[in-house]
């Protein structure tokens, strides 16, 4: 999952950079703050195998996170939000919650293999 997490990283980080050449804007910045975090804790637990369970599930509720500040304010005011801020909303919540699914899926997964054993 650490390789994913920075997949998923980068492309935070150019959603957020690409609006704010667009726009100038500050807050287009949002998600890159998010992948830049995100991207911090797939380094870590590239780097520390010890701590890559503990790093991911920290990974995985900064995604919550990301997913849900986007849908909060798109479902507050969509209608009002210029097309280039719509945009980087919905493309912020389907890159989180995206990742989100695959987070869950691997722990599931994960559980299921020490189970067996």
């Amino acid at each position: 999952m650490p390789k994913s997490t920075l997949v998923f990283a980068a492309l935070l980080i150019a959603l957020g950079a690409g609006a704010f050449l667009v726009s100038g804007s500050r807050t287009a910045l949002l998600p890159a703050y998010v992948g830049l975090a995100l991207a911090v804790l797939g380094g870590l637990a590239l780097a520390f195998d010890g701590g890559r369970r503990h790093l991911m599930h920290v990974a995985a509720v900064v995604a919550l996170l990301g997913a849900l500040a986007p849908a909060a304010a798109l479902g507050i005011r969509a209608a009002q939000m210029s097309p280039l801020a719509l945009s980087v909303n919905v493309g912020m919540l389907l890159l989180c919650a995206g990742l989100l699914v695959l987070m869950v899926r691997s722990f599931i997964a994960a559980r299921r293999a020490t189970q067996a054993l």
